[in-house]
């Protein structure tokens, strides 16, 4: 164990031999283009978006040197994370632009809040035992043959994927899943110099690299810091989308399901566990990643989240229960709020084709608080049906609560135009109508929450009748 984690911090630079996450055939890559450094950060527009001179927020040519520290990140986010680069250049072993998961088990103060505690203890709570690795090995495969190219692909010659080989968990061991090198890269170094990002003296920048396609091309992998879903008969790790995450999302990275299409984190599902064990029973969901689009970086997403280690591990399953009806009944109204804003801002259905993100993405927000207190609520009563029950109808209130002053924020009566009086009392009537369980919306979001639809009014003439035949 001792000399595997010393080769894994095999030198950047190294004259001869293995570089760290670098491609070892010096040979082949040299007749490569010379890259300058900046292409090599994920989120540098590529070589279209210069010409057509497109970019705006990122612009070319951000830095032209850096050192070795800056490098190694810009090379570990690129092997890690790596998008569709054109033919023969690799993704990434979980895709372009993955979604991970960790659990962070830090705790603090406001004078010592927990982003500030020791680092180690948020990775040391991720890592797998060696049981676990053998769980994740292929069967017959002997994890203790932990040595050479099986486990850090630069120590030997690039597996590559040419004529469309792929390598699968049967090829490698399964450490190489935090190790994957899908990208035959090469860094060139110049002389002592200043780090553009960093303003940090180096005794060797680099300048740029060279990149040569069909580096390893994993194919089957199950990663154990992404939540994955089933495709047809493939399992595929969840990516970030845009808009980011939100408590929307909780369920189906932060717990456990019976489902045969969806997994969560096996990272998350130790660390909850282990965070139970050591009296931790509230600790935090951390997940990040790049939003991609194609070969386009549109944000890098991060989100820290409560999560719960529930004791007895929650056999009946009614933490997922409560969760999802909220994340349903919350769908429902985040529905027919931004419905009713377009009702009003638009004057025709045809007008209003199309998304609204900033009402949808600050309905979630404003939510978050609610939707955890109320997990809350429903762990600390014993998660038994009748606390689930109660979770789910007491969050109702923040619902219309919230609903309505976004509504309100958005379409205030007094900006309102003549034209669009009509619009506006049409759109609140039937936005209050939903929260309070009527129409077929309202009724969908009523038996999300459990509560019993209200019984619909008698037509004036039907009432009239009753009343004669009660006298």
């Amino acid at each position: 164990a001792e000399s595997m984690a010393l080769r894994v911090i095999e030198p950047l630079d190294a004259e001869s031999g293995p570089r760290f996450l670098q491609d070892r055939s010096e040979a082949e890559l040299l007749g490569q283009e010379l890259l300058p450094i900046n292409r090599l950060a994920i989120d540098s527009p590529g070589q279209a978006g210069i010409e057509k001179n497109t970019t705006l927020f990122v612009k070319a040519d951000r830095f032209e040197s850096v050192g070795r520290p800056v490098a190694a990140m810009l090379l570990i986010a690129m092997q890690s994370y790596a998008p569709a680069g054109g033919q023969g250049n690799r993704t990434s072993m979980r895709g372009g632009g993955p979604l991970t998961t960790l659990i962070d088990p830090r705790q603090g103060d406001d004078a010592f809040p927990p982003d500030q505690q020791p680092l180690w203890q948020l990775l040391w709570m991720n890592v797998e035992t060696v049981e676990m690795l053998q769980v994740r090995a292929s069967d017959g495969y002997d994890i203790t043959e932990a040595s050479g190219a099986n486990v850090l692909p630069w120590l030997n010659s690039t597996r590559v994927s040419t004529g469309d080989r792929t390598t699968t968990p049967e090829d490698a061991h399964p450490l190489q899943a935090y190790f994957g090198m899908p990208r035959r890269i090469r860094l060139e170094f110049g002389e002592e110099g200043i780090c553009d990002l960093t303003g940090v003296r180096d005794d060797r920048c680099v300048v740029g690299f060279r990149m040569k396609n069909y580096g390893v091309n994993y194919t089957a992998w199950k990663h154990p810091l992404s939540p994955h879903y089933r495709s047809k008969e493939e399992w595929l790790p969840v990516h970030p989308q845009p808009g980011g995450l939100t408590w929307r999302d909780w369920p189906n990275i932060a717990l456990s399901t019976s489902s045969a299409d969806r997994e969560v984190a096996s990272a998350v599902i130790r660390g909850k566990r282990r965070c139970g064990d050591l009296g931790n029973p509230e600790h935090r969901l951390l997940a990040f990643g790049y939003d991609m689009d194609n070969m386009k970086a549109r944000a890098w997403v991060t989100v820290r989240q409560p999560s719960f280690a529930v004791r007895d591990g929650d056999p009946s399953g009614q933490l997922r229960t409560v969760s999802e009806s909220l994340v349903d009944a919350a769908g429902i109204v985040a529905f027919a709020v931004v419905g009713a804003i377009k009702r009003v801002w638009f004057a025709s259905d045809e007008a209003a084709k199309g998304e609204i993100l900033a009402p949808r993405q600050q309905f979630w927000h404003d939510t978050e608080q609610e939707f955890f207190q109320s997990l809350r609520d429903a762990i600390d009563a014993g998660l038994t049906v009748k606390a689930s029950s109660d979770a789910r109808r007491n969050f109702l209130t923040p619902l219309r609560r919230v609903a309505l002053q976004i509504f309100d924020e958005q379409c205030p009566i007094e900006s309102v135009s003549i034209k669009a009086l009509s619009r506006y009392a049409g759109a609140s009537y039937s936005l209050r109508g939903t929260l309070n369980g009527r129409g077929k919306l309202g009724e969908k979001l009523y038996e999300a929450l459990t509560i019993p639809v209200p019984e619909k009014p008698l037509p004036k003439s039907a009432s009239k009748v009753s009343k004669k035949v009660r006298a």
